[in-house]
């Protein structure tokens, strides 16, 4: 199983949108079976997936092991665990988080034989909960807000405290930062002059991809979650049968559709590329003394 983190430094930053537009489009375009850990207080992830009625919802103090058939076999499916359900991950006599680091290691073991990937949305830095997951993700993914504060956002996710670089120095080596994907709060005009901003300052971090019209990879503003244009193949029919479900929502303009996807393809092919293998702080048998 391969594990990625979703990191921000202020909340709002458009991470939870990014999770589950993520976990959507890992089931579908890469037929993955696909745990959503949400470690946020109060979790989100469930609400919003929720919606678009994914297979299923884990939460409690056990995990759910995704149904043996053909079906999760060749479409992959979307199980989410809210980490306020699970006893162990609930602690409040543990200050500094070390039985909650142990106990996340653990868990994160545990599913590996039933999962294909672990997505992890998490609590904006520096809350020491997203420090323990940035201690054993394979990967992590800044989301940023192409608005005022976009460049101290991502310069605490990246070069802060507990940011990305400090934590692979202190803790693990091995995470492997994506980049830094701007996520678009509001209609393209009024975020012209925030990605300039960001491109001339942040340029070095930002995902570069030729498919994109500016170079990098940026997701642009969603009028709705569930609105993704052209479906991936095998969606379709799901989409049929959910028909009227979200039929109060605007669609989304074709070409915001097409970069949505380009987007998410990103991510999902640079997690696939990292190869499989025992989590390097659980080898080392380390704690998180953050």
């Amino acid at each position: 199983m391969k594990s990625l983190l979703t990191i921000s430094a202020t909340g709002r930053s458009g991470s939870t949108t990014v999770t589950c537009l993520l976990a959507r489009h890992l089931r579908w375009a890469c037929h993955c079976r696909v745990l959503v850990l949400d470690l946020a207080d109060p979790p989100r992830c469930a609400c919003l997936l929720a919606g678009y009625r994914l297979d299923a919802i884990a939460s409690g103090n056990q995990v759910l092991a995704p149904k043996e058939s053909g079906r999760c076999a060749s479409v992959g499916g979307v199980h989410v665990l809210n980490a306020d359900t699970v006893d162990a991950l609930v602690s409040r006599d543990d200050p500094d988080r070390t039985r909650y680091y142990a106990n996340l290691r653990h868990l994160l073991t545990a599913v590996a034989r039933w999962f294909d990937v672990c997505l992890i949305g998490a609590p904006a830095l520096p809350d020491l909960r997203t420090v323990c997951a940035e201690a054993l993700v394979d990967a992590a993914l800044g989301p940023v807000p192409m608005s005022a504060g976009c460049v101290s956002c991502a310069s605490e996710a990246i070069n802060g405290r507990y940011g990305i670089r400090n934590v692979r120095v202190r803790l693990n080596p091995a995470p492997r930062f994506t980049g830094i994907l701007p996520a678009a709060a509001t209609p393209a005009a009024m975020e012209e002059a925030w990605m300039k901003v960001m491109e001339t300052t942040l340029r070095e971090w930002l995902i570069a991809d030729a498919v994109f019209p500016r170079g990098y990879v940026w997701l642009p503003h969603l009028r709705s979650v569930w609105h993704m244009g052209s479906f991936a193949s095998g969606e379709s029919e799901r989409a049929t049968c959910n028909a009227g479900v979200h039929e109060d929502l605007p669609e989304e303009p074709p070409e915001n559709a097409r970069v949505q996807v380009a987007c998410l393809d990103v991510p999902a092919h640079r997690l696939e590329a990292i190869g499989d293998g025992v989590m390097p702080a659980l080898r080392r048998g380390e704690a998180c003394n953050a």
